[in-house]
């Protein structure tokens, strides 16, 4: 992908491809959202079912092949977490773009430019310290982002239970 020129700004697509393509985003962001969701809860399902099992486990050499193995579904686990989300990105990213445009062309402000914090901080406005930090921490941990972590939370528990037998 090239950078923009800045002497010679693209022209703007006319309004009714703008909101056509933004409803394509929008439609790619949802589905990724939900593959993602889909992802997480399926491997958090197979490595909790896993470590049950481990954990049942008497025999030091089977737990220490099956920690393994744990171990690497984690890694995996992780791979397609952080590419999901990295997808996600992506398409928020997109949606926003796009949202600026409308918005330059039509004065209408789709909500996806709440992706943008100078947009959602303008609109959310907290004056007080409470509302202020928590609208910092919400921007910043996303929900998304903490099911990206708990590959690394199982990890741990892989290389706990490999150590204690």
């Amino acid at each position: 992908m090239t950078a923009p020129d800045p002497v010679n700004p693209p022209a703007l697509a006319p309004l009714p491809e703008l909101w056509k393509a933004y409803e394509l985003a929008q439609q790619h962001y949802d589905a990724d959202l939900e593959l993602h969701s889909s992802r997480m809860n399926l491997f958090l399902v197979v490595q909790s079912a896993l470590v049950a099992f481990v954990a049942g486990q008497r025999s030091t050499v089977d737990r220490h092949w099956l920690a393994f193995f744990g171990m690497t579904l984690c890694a995996g686990w992780l791979l397609v977490a952080v590419s999901s989300y990295q997808w996600i990105k992506t398409w928020r990213t997109h949606m926003s773009s796009l949202g600026q445009q409308i918005k330059d062309i039509s004065g209408v402000a789709p909500s996806s430019l709440l992706f943008d914090r100078t947009h959602r901080h303008n609109a959310v406005a907290p004056t007080r310290i409470f509302p202020r930090c928590l609208e910092w921490f919400s921007w910043h941990i996303r929900p998304t982002l903490i099911t990206c972590c708990l590959p690394a939370l199982f990890l741990g528990g892989w290389i706990y239970l490999s150590c204690t037998a």
